[in-house]
């Protein structure tokens, strides 16, 4: 079976963050410019958390909120299940 590590070595994607502090329209835009659904949250280089399409669906366009003045520290979701390298696809099948 074939780890996480097998993936990464043939994919040639990069990895996008934003901090705590940024507004959600920052992060929006990145994702539009990137053609990405998420971005990892940084503080410094500790993962704080993830912001997604679905967060920014759930927590701002259905509660009518405003994401030029919303941080994403607000609406990330932070209780990111992470998985390191050595892991199988089976076993991070069986994480989801």
């Amino acid at each position: 079976m074939k780890t996480i590590r097998q993936f990464l070595d043939i994919s040639h994607r990069s990895v996008y963050s934003v901090g705590p502090n940024a507004t959600v329209r920052e992060a929006l835009e990145i994702m539009a410019q990137h053609n990405i659904g998420a971005l990892l949250v940084l503080e410094g280089s500790a993962l704080a958390g993830i912001f997604s399409e679905r967060d920014y669906a759930r927590k701002v366009t259905l509660k009518g909120k405003s994401s030029s003045d919303l941080k994403v520290s607000e609406i990330m979701t932070s209780k990111v299940i992470t998985i390191d390298a050595n892991h199988t696809v089976d076993q991070c099948m069986q994480i989801m």
